[in-house]
This record gives C-alpha cells, structure tokens and sequence, in this order.
C-alpha cells in the first residue's frame, strides 16, 4: 500500500530536515572545535607524565653526563622524572629517527650532539629532515676536545705522535665517539693539516672509545674532554693538546692545537635540546625557560666545571640559527676536504 503525504506534511517537512541539518552541522563544529583546542589543553596540562631525553650516545660520555645533570635539575622544578634514554648506533642516526617520529607532546626530547649537522653531508640521503622534523628548544654545552694518548705512549706532543704515527700504523688509529662527530671531524682535520696517514676508529660513545684507548688498542682519541679528562688525572693518559682558542683550566699543561702548529683542527663538541616538529609552542617556550634555569644554576655550573663544559642557554630562535650556520660550515669542510663515513 502507498501512503501518499499530505499537503501539510509536505510543506512541514523541509524545515524539519533543515533542522535535521542544522544539528548535525552543530555537532561537527563541536568536533572541529574539540579537535582545536586539543593541543592548548595538552599544553595546559603537561606535564602530566615522565619526560624521556634521548641521548645518541653510550651511558658514560659527555652528552649523557651533561643530560643527566641538566635532567636532574629539571624534574625538581616540573614535577615529574625526566628519564636519560640512551640509544646509540648509527653516528646518532638511530636516536635521531627515533625522536623524529616520536609524538609531538613534549614527552620525548632529543639532547642532540654535533653530528646532527654533519650527517646530512655525510650521508646524503636520512630518515629524517634534519630541520623539519625538529623544533629547536636551546644550545646547551660545548666542550673543547682533548687529544690524548696511552701513558705507555712515547709522545709527548703532537708532532712527537705524528712522526709514530707515519711509522706504525697500529699508531696512526685514532678513535672518536662517532663518524661525524666533533672529533671525528678534529681528526680528518689534523690528518688533512698535517699530512699524516691517520686512520679513524668510531665508536658508540666517547666512554667506550677511552677504555680502549687506555687499553692500547688504539694509538690516540679526540674525546670531549670531560670522559678523558679523570684518566689523564690518574696517569692513566697523557693529554697533548685541546681543541679549544685558549688553554683550559682544568688542564692547564696541554697546549691548544694553535699553539702546537696546527690551526686548522678547530671542531669541537656542542649538545642541545630538540623536540619533535609539531610539539605545542606553549611546551617548547616552557622547555626553554626550565633549560635556561638550570644552566643558570650554581649547582648544575659546578658540575659543568668539573668536566670542562661550558653552559650556552639562549632562545631556540639562537639554537636554530647555530643549527643552519652549522650545516653549512660542514657541508663546505666535508665537499673540500672530500671526508667519507668510515
């Protein structure tokens, strides 16, 4: 049977679908509008769990060191733990990946290290893009280099090494924390200065670069000084230069490579704090504020101090402009001195 509508039904019936309509259009800018704002809430929020920084490197070295001091500092004032993660391998590309697809919610940062614009030049082709997958939170450390070599080694300076080093080849390896790091790059820098056959050995981290060197399994290292620095305090090491413009105090003796006759070894280690593209800007400036406390803190200045670490601090638009001058510098060093990953 077919019912037929009558003529007061059909002249009420488009009304009631523009009504119809009108509650569903309600509904979906309610979505849209919970959807915009969800970022200010999470923002307000945050942080409401523990915060993970991913070290590139090996427990030990430098940049897990100066982490875990900044990291200490930091969870005081946010009220939450703030967890060293170490994930070395790959010259800091897996850790790098790892933080480029993490969640931008402000609970995985990135205490990036010098090969992050080396790598690009290195490589080529990465699983990430090295300025847009990261927003820049502030530069935190840099840390002159020391070159140093087995007390059992008969050198005594630079070109006392050098002269082993063109005669035995087992004298002439010298180990860094990592292809592309800063001492890597001091190294080919020394080579291409000197004319030496230097032969570069990475490793995941300056911590286990050192206990080989200390074992003489390798004839010198650039290291940060930092890792170093309590084995050359114990004899265990002799420290012959720093890459660094002035002699350091906490190792007065050893002169810089400027004044051991090579200039042009001028590299050297710097740390940061990135966090993944797309982290709301209320939880990046917040970063940026508890980042600067504690590089302004008496207590976090005394440590840097006991291994050779100079604070930095500034706004991320600073850290953002060092990140582009550095990609550039290095993509010029290694075109021209024709540097390949080992």
């Amino acid at each position: 049977m077919t019912i037929t509508p009558t003529p007061t039904e059909l002249r009420e019936a488009p009304p009631l679908r523009r009504r119809r309509l009108a509650g569903s259009l309600m509904l979906l800018l309610g979505s849209l509008a919970l959807t915009a704002i969800a970022p200010a809430v999470s923002a307000q929020s945050w942080p409401s769990k523990p915060i993970r920084i991913v070290s590139p490197y090996a427990p030990g070295g430098t940049n897990d060191v100066t982490a875990r001091f900044v990291s200490q500092f930091m969870q005081n004032r946010l009220g939450q733990s703030v967890i060293v993660d170490n994930k070395p391998g790959a010259n800091t590309r897996i850790a790098t990946e790892f933080v480029a697809k993490a969640a931008p919610d402000g609970y995985t940062l990135f205490w990036v290290a010098a090969p992050f614009t080396v790598n690009p030049a290195l490589y080529g082709k990465l699983p990430y893009d090295t300025l847009k997958d990261f927003v820049p939170i502030a530069q935190t450390v840099i840390q002159p280099l020391l070159f140093s070599v087995p007390a059992a080694s008969p050198a005594r300076t630079v070109a006392e090494y050098l002269e082993l080093a063109r005669k035995d080849p087992k004298q002439a390896t010298i180990c860094s924390p990592g292809n592309g790091s800063g001492p890597h790059l001091a190294m080919e820098l020394l080579a291409w200065s000197s004319g030496a056959p230097l032969v570069h050995v990475p490793y995941k981290g300056d911590a286990p670069a050192v206990n080989d060197l200390i074992g003489g399994q390798v004839g010198a290292c650039f290291n940060a000084l930092g890792t170093p620095l309590p084995h050359v305090r114990s004899g265990r090491l002799r420290g012959l230069a720093v890459v660094a413009q002035e002699r350091v105090t906490q190792l007065p003796e050893a002169p810089t490579f400027a004044q051991a006759g090579f200039p042009a070894v001028d590299s050297f280690a710097w740390f940061g704090l990135l966090a993944p593209a797309g982290t709301p800007r209320e939880i990046v400036e917040r970063l940026n504020l508890e980042v600067n406390a504690a590089l302004k803190s008496a207590e976090v200045l005394e440590k840097f101090a006991g291994i050779g670490a100079l604070a930095v601090g500034g706004s991320a638009a600073d850290f953002e402009r060092f990140i582009r001058a550095d990609l550039e510098k290095w993509a010029r060093v290694v075109r021209e001195r024709n540097i390949k990953p080992d």
